[in-house]
C-alpha cells in the first residue's frame, strides 16, 4: 500500500493546445478509476496551462486529499534550427491523491 511507483509507471498527461477543462476531466477520470499518482507535463507555452491544471485539481479535492508531491523543471533538446541548437523548457508536476479518511 505504501509502495511508490517508478516514474515510468506513473501515467503522464501531456498538456497541449486543448482547453483546460479537457485536461481537468482526464485527471478526474484517472483518480475516479483508482489511480493515485498522475504526472502533468507541459512544454514551452503550455507550462502555464500545466500549472493551472495542477492548481485546479488541488482546489477541487479540498481538505488535502490531493497534494502536489514533486515539481521538476528542465530543458528538452529539440534538435538544430538554422544551425543552432534549440531547447524548450519543460515542467513535470507529480500530483498524488491521499487515501480517504474514515467517515468521508
Amino acid at each position: 500500500m505504501g509502495e511508490e511507483l517508478a516514474e515510468s509507471q506513473i501515467p503522464t498527461i501531456y498538456v497541449g493546445k486543448r482547453n483546460l477543462s479537457y485536461y481537468l476531466n482526464i485527471c478526474i477520470k484517472m483518480f475516479d478509476r483508482g489511480q493515485n499518482e498522475i504526472m502533468i507535463e507541459g512544454m514551452g507555452r503550455n507550462i502555464i496551462k500545466a500549472v493551472d491544471v495542477a492548481n485546479f485539481i488541488n482546489r477541487l479535492y479540498e481538505g488535502g486529499r490531493v497534494v502536489i508531491k514533486d515539481i521538476k523543471i528542465d530543458m528538452v533538446d529539440k534538435g538544430v534550427v538554422r544551425g543552432l541548437p534549440k531547447y524548450v523548457s519543460r515542467i513535470r508536476i507529480l500530483i498524488k491523491r491521499e487515501a480517504k479518511k474514515e467517515g468521508e
